[in-house]
């Protein structure tokens, strides 16, 4: 019954009324005529009754000889759902191509997203991966994601490895970071233990290996100080030699600043160029012209996509900022120089973080037009430093 229903809503039907005469004979005549008849009811003389919308003009005849005048009360079926839009085809032209533009865009990489980064730079990740062809608008049928790692990984040191997963229209780069491990000689390396900087020797710890050195000894850098040769009764032996020698050091550092200097700077102006990002096109929202290299930095690009539950679309604006630089010569006082060289030398002074500080002695002078502050420092440190033994075999 279903199927039959189906092919008479394909082929079209109608529902008439015939008034007046004979109905028998009007059903009588349809019936040899091989005309199909169904859900036929009669109210007084008025005869109400469906047929294929085709032979709707067949059963005509049959009527005007059964004395019977007939109208269309209701149209039902394809044929007539159809010739109501012939008007308006625009709609159903707009329907087919968003049919279309949803099956090409569903097949399509519009959304890369990088996980399992914590310091290394997403943008940077997704710039590499474009170059090997995973960018928004690709289809990802074409790539051949194991190919792609083998090749990528070796322009990302900072990756130990990562995998690329794609789900619909999204690309996940799942990375992970490389720890890099301190280097470390082996157990079973001899190696010998040399003086860092140059001083004088305070106290000494040999741990393994064979001490040259004693307290009150003055050493420079580079100087044996513990050996991993190590005479025994059965000739010599090689160890990996371990020590803690703290000594008297001496540090110094200069820093100078000059009272005048030529130096390109920001002047406060800029040129932005917007941009609409639509999908893979980048729809430029400027008329103005080419910026010159020569004045203008480059570029500083952000991006803002539109976002939908913490996810970016690929839709949004990217602006690029030109900071406009000008050649500046700059002049300082003595003060604001030594000021300028006491903020640099207490940078470099974090260099000295592994040793304890006795004394300090900071003296800043004016050399013809330039400012020089030096910094000597008297410090205890270890100045012990593993190195290894090379050993030749006869």
């Amino acid at each position: 019954m279903l199927l039959v229903r189906l092919v008479r809503w394909l082929t079209g039907w109608i529902r008439f009324e015939a008034e007046g005469g004979f109905p028998e004979r009007l059903l009588n005549l349809s019936s040899h005529g091989g005309i199909d008849l169904w859900s036929m009811s009669r109210s007084g003389i008025t005869l109400s009754a469906c047929c294929p919308a085709r032979a709707y003009r067949s059963i005509r005849a049959p009527a005007h000889r059964a004395g019977m005048r007939m109208h269309v009360t209701e149209r039902h079926g394809a044929p007539f759902f159809l010739r109501r839009w012939q008007k308006r085809t625009g709609i159903i032209a707009g329907v087919i191509v968003f049919a279309v533009i949803i099956n090409i865009f569903s097949s399509r990489i519009w959304i890369i997203q990088v996980r399992g980064n914590e310091t290394a730079n997403s943008e940077q990740i997704i710039a590499v991966m474009e170059k090997y062809g995973i960018r928004e608008g690709v289809n990802p049928s074409r790539l051949v994601t194991e190919q792609i790692q083998l090749e990528a990984i070796s322009e990302l040191p900072e990756l130990a490895w990562f995998t690329v997963n794609l789900s619909g229209s999204t690309a996940y780069i799942d990375v992970a970071e490389r720890v890099v491990a301190p280097e470390m000689i082996p157990s079973d390396t001899p190696s010998n233990i040399k003086a860092a900087c140059d001083g004088r020797i305070i106290s000494v710890e040999a741990y393994t290996g064979q001490a040259l050195v004693k307290p009150g000894d003055a050493v420079i850098k580079g100087a044996l100080l513990v050996s991993g040769v190590v005479e025994s009764k059965t000739g010599a032996m090689f160890r990996r030699s371990r020590a803690k020698i703290m000594a008297e050091t001496h540090h110094k550092i200069e820093v100078t600043v000059p009272l005048s200097e030529t130096v390109v700077q920001p002047v406060g102006e800029a040129i932005f160029r917007p941009y609409l990002h639509l999908f893979s096109l980048d729809i430029p929202l400027f008329t103005d012209g080419a910026i010159d290299t020569d004045v203008y930095s480059d570029g500083i690009t952000r991006r803002s996509p539109v976002m939908v539950n913490n996810v970016p679309l690929p839709i949004g604006f990217i602006s690029t900022r030109y900071e406009k630089y000008e050649s500046v010569t700059i002049t300082r006082t003595e003060q604001q120089a030594a000021g300028i060289a006491a903020d640099k030398l207490a940078e470099l002074e974090r260099n000295l973080d592994g040793a304890e500080i006795r004394a300090v002695n900071r003296a800043g002078e004016l050399r013809g037009d330039v400012y020089v502050l030096t910094g000597s420092y008297e410090c205890v440190e270890d100045i012990a430093v593993e190195e290894p033994l090379l050993v030749e075999e006869n």
